[in-house]
């Protein structure tokens, strides 16, 4: 009698570590074991494994039906602030360790504002206007630092030289030395709007006894002041000033080649950057913005989109291009030394397209462009900051590249949270999320987001409604509403796609949490509806108000549990995995995956 034998090969093929989105146009059917062709509210921890999306909470109310604009966290006056901007109001959202509303004054917000702080204030941007916060009392516009552009005045003029001219007002000081006879002041400028001050440097005092000549520019004392050397000020204000320049600007960076000590601004549709000067006494001020302390980038024809520091450069992004901006010096033809920002090109082709969206992650910049994301990475041994390399910008969105490409990068906001470890790129109620711990990508819906902040490790984001809201994990819904996850893997043919398999059954870890939930199943390229199997595991607590005890199983084993589970395909060539969570109070985490599969014959 003979005895047939059927070649059948049983192997267990293992999901360890989950490896994010991979959105590749050529299929997925070469994705690796852990990759998946979808990833829809799942993201993957540091650890590789498989978490549900954290919910959303609300933190703070600002104004119903009006989005908010702006948001910022920092320290002012020494202690921790969100600051946010809705409906035309500025609001403290988290000061001292609690989230609240309170208002503390008006802004524009027609369009965004940014936020920014510096030397022990918060300031806004808002398009029409400068504005100032010190953390005690309302928002007031920054009225500017008021500079001396000449000493060792005579009464005739003339002069020396000090202070250029600030773009944010029109007030200037001249410091006078007297000859004892002389009753008039000639002042550097005609013209005048009006003669705000004339003090006595050495009390301080004012002075009296003394007429305005604006046509003129003068001021004329009944009696000739004693002689001395600088021992008077004069503060007048000229007509005509450039602050409508500064206001216009739309972001901020700060810099000073090895220090963060100038405040440099961007952003108003032109290829001019504006930095921040030093006052009389040496201090760095973001009040003062010289008239010749400007930067040109490139063509005019092309706008600034992105400033950020990289070492000890100041990186300049267009929407063409990239450059990088050095700290020196320069020398004037008076003698005088004054720093100098030296502009030199690093790629002519590639840039930034999402303006003020420009982050540093991991110390290397992540700019938007033509539909994907680049990171600029200077791997040589000799200097960490960029040249006029083009390998130095490297596309990094090739696993994202279908969802990234209806993304709009003017419309989008990107942000790093560094807590976490996360960046992420959101747009229209969705969000692009990397986890660059484990170098996984995935993607978040229902997820309205204008702006995002990070407080002590806590990441929040304001929404179009004009809220504040919290993205944690000790929410396992979004306010209420189910969180809807989905995770498919590619098309898996288990390194035989001539051979026909069968599986019976697959085992899958799981990690015990509260209402711990999530529903198995899969398609294969012969059968495309399978039941669905779930999994749960609970732990102990005493809040059972909050449990689903239809989606629960109850344990008080905090161990890893292995779930079996049966579910049989047979004659397939390709196999799917398919992981759901959509159940309201609940939440899953998988820490792995093992599927036994039976070779059968040759696919016909």
């Amino acid at each position: 009698m003979a005895t047939i034998k059927v070649n059948t090969e049983e192997k267990i093929f293992q999901i360890k570590k989950w490896l994010g989105l991979n959105e590749n146009p050529d299929g997925d059917t070469k994705l690796k074991m852990g990759e998946a062709s979808q990833c829809l509210n799942w993201r993957v921890t540091r650890d590789g494994n498989l978490q549900r999306r954290p919910g959303q909470a609300l933190v703070s109310t600002l104004s119903e039906g009006h989005p908010v604009v702006g948001i910022w966290s920092g320290r002012v006056a020494g202690n921790e602030y969100v600051l946010a901007c809705c409906n035309g109001k500025a609001y403290v959202v988290f000061e001292g360790a609690n989230f609240t509303s309170r208002e503390i004054g008006s802004v524009a917000t027609d369009r965004k504002v940014h936020i920014f702080g510096f030397n022990e204030k918060a300031y806004f941007l808002d398009g029409t206007n400068f504005l100032e916060w010190d953390g005690t009392n309302q928002v007031t516009a920054v009225e500017g630092y008021v500079p001396i552009v000449s000493v060792s005045t005579a009464p005739s003029g003339g002069g020396t030289e000090l202070e250029q001219v600030n773009k944010l007002t029109g007030k200037r000081r001249v410091w006078f030395s007297p000859d004892g006879t002389a009753t008039e002041l000639q002042l550097p400028e005609k013209g005048l709007a009006s003669i705000n001050a004339v003090t006595n440097r050495a009390t301080g005092e004012a002075m009296t006894g003394w007429t305005a000549n604006l046509a003129d520019g003068k001021v004329v004392f009944g009696t000739a002041p004693a002689s001395g050397s600088n021992t008077i000020e004069v503060t007048y204000t000229v007509s005509e000033t450039f602050r409508s320049q500064v206001v216009a600007m739309r972001f901020s960076e700060l810099f000073n080649g090895t220090q963060d000590s100038r405040v440099f601004l961007y952003g108003d549709g032109s290829n001019q950057v504006f930095y921040s000067g030093l006052d009389y006494d040496g201090n760095p001020r973001a009040d003062y913005f010289p008239d010749l302390n400007v930067a040109n980038i490139g063509a005019q024809n092309t706008p600034v989109t992105g400033l950020i520091r990289h070492y000890s450069r100041l990186l300049a992004f267009k929407t063409d291009s990239a450059w990088s901006i050095t700290y020196g010096s320069i020398t004037l033809e008076d003698g005088r030394v004054t720093a100098g920002f030296y502009v030199i090109p690093v790629n002519r082709s590639i840039g930034n397209e999402a303006p003020g969206q420009v982050q540093l992650v991991l110390n290397s910049p992540y700019t938007l462009f033509n539909g994907e994301l680049y990171e600029w990475r200077n791997n040589s041994s000799y200097s960490s900051n960029l040249s006029s390399d083009e390998r130095q910008a490297r596309r990094i969105s090739d696993r994202i590249h279908s969802t990234l490409r209806g993304y709009n990068a003017e419309n989008s906001v990107c942000f790093d949270d560094n807590a976490n470890q996360e960046y992420y790129i959101a747009y229209n109620g969705g969000a692009l999320v990397c986890n660059y711990a484990s170098d996984a990508w995935y993607k978040y819906d229902n997820i309205d987001v204008t702006g995002f902040a990070s407080i002590r490790g806590r990441l929040v984001y304001g929404t179009s409604d004009g809220t504040v809201l919290e993205l944690t994990t000790l929410a396992r819904d979004d306010q209420g509403t189910a969180i809807d996850a989905y995770w498919e893997s590619g098309a898996m043919d288990f390194n035989a796609d001539y051979r026909r398999k069968y599986s019976s059954m697959l085992w899958v870890s799981v990690k015990p949490q509260t209402n711990s939930y999530v529903e198995i199943t899969l398609i294969t390229d012969r059968k495309d509806e399978f039941a669905d199997k779930a999994v749960s595991t609970g732990v102990s607590s005493n809040f059972f108000g909050a449990w689903d005890f239809n989606a629960l199983a109850f344990s008080g084993n905090i161990q890893p549990q292995v779930k079996k589970i049966k579910l049989k395909a047979k004659k397939f060539g390709y196999y799917r995995l398919i992981f759901k969570s959509d159940k309201a109070n609940t939440t899953a985490t998988v820490l792995g995956t093992d599927i036994r599969v039976r070779m059968t014959g040759y696919v016909k």
